[in-house]
């Protein structure tokens, strides 16, 4: 039977090239992307194992014996633990904000959030140490009262909220964008206000996203180095952290250091493994 011209054979002649030269393709495709996701796989095992290969037991040992490390420990534990929760207590009301609200002055603000993302750390550090020193705009009024905050613990928490505190809104921010509009409509419709809005619909709905910034602000504040050493200093006992222990340990002992780190990566990987099992279930 011919259409046009053209024979039902000669139609399948024509088109199974097609699907061969497009299966090929195809083909090509999926090998690159395999090839580039190898790359960046075999890289991070590479530079993980290369470090994890040099630790051994004596230096573990040691690192265990000292109670330097214990402290520096403890010092960042409790600072990750207090500057996460005035993260979230500042945090989720600014998303909100920036969330529900458009127009120029909203992205002035926005735009004035994210800065700290922008930052080198020793920058970051600087700034801070030029505002909250003892000759700083805010740092001199606290002095008047009493209160230094440059190379005492609460700078290391001042640190982590600075350098968090943008990662944080932005997460929560992206997920109460996608809070459907007829619901928010609806909820006002019966008289819900920011604070219903904020605490029965937008924080229930996206406690995903919540969990999420939590997670990833924990993991970026214990590894901050740079803003901390500056503002904080790396006092044995007072400011020290396990990043800027590290930094000291490999002043003369570089396998020690090693040990400390793979101890580190260790302890970061719990949250990690965490929150991918909270966003499987």
């Amino acid at each position: 039977m011919e259409r046009s011209g053209v024979t039902l054979e000669e139609s399948k002649f024509f088109l199974q090239p097609k699907k061969e030269l497009s299966f090929k393709k195809l083909n090509i495709t999926y090998l690159m992307l395999w090839s580039v996701v190898l790359v960046n796989f075999i890289g991070i095992i590479s530079v993980l194992y290369a470090m994890i290969a040099n630790v051994s037991t004596e230096n573990l040992n040691k690192l265990v014996a000292t109670g330097d490390t214990f402290s520096a420990l403890k010092t960042t534990f409790f600072s990750i633990l207090i500057s996460v929760s005035i993260v979230c207590i500042i945090g989720i009301p600014v998303a909100y904000m920036l969330a529900i609200h458009k127009g120029v002055f909203y992205n002035l603000i926005e735009i004035i959030t994210f800065i700290p993302l922008v930052l080198p750390p020793s920058v970051a550090g600087l700034a801070l140490l030029m505002t909250f020193g003892k000759h700083g705009i805010i740092g001199e009024k606290l002095d008047q009262w009493g209160i230094q905050l440059p190379f005492t613990f609460f700078a290391i928490v001042l640190v982590q909220v600075f350098i968090c505190m943008p990662f944080f809104i932005q997460i929560v921010k992206n997920g109460f964008d996608t809070v459907e509009t007829e619901v928010i409509e609806a909820a006002k419709v019966f008289g819900a206000g920011d604070g219903i809005l904020l605490c029965k619909f937008y924080i229930p709905i996206n406690i995903k996203a919540i969990f999420a910034g939590i997670i990833l602000c924990c993991l970026r504040a214990a590894g901050e180095f740079g803003a901390t050493i500056m503002l904080a200093g790396n006092m044995v006992g007072k400011t020290q952290t396990i990043t800027t222990r590290i930094f000291s340990l490999y002043q003369y002992d570089v396998m020690q250091a090693v040990a400390l780190a793979a101890v580190q990566l260790f302890l970061l990987l719990i949250p990690l493994l965490l929150l991918k099992l909270f966003f499987k279930h």
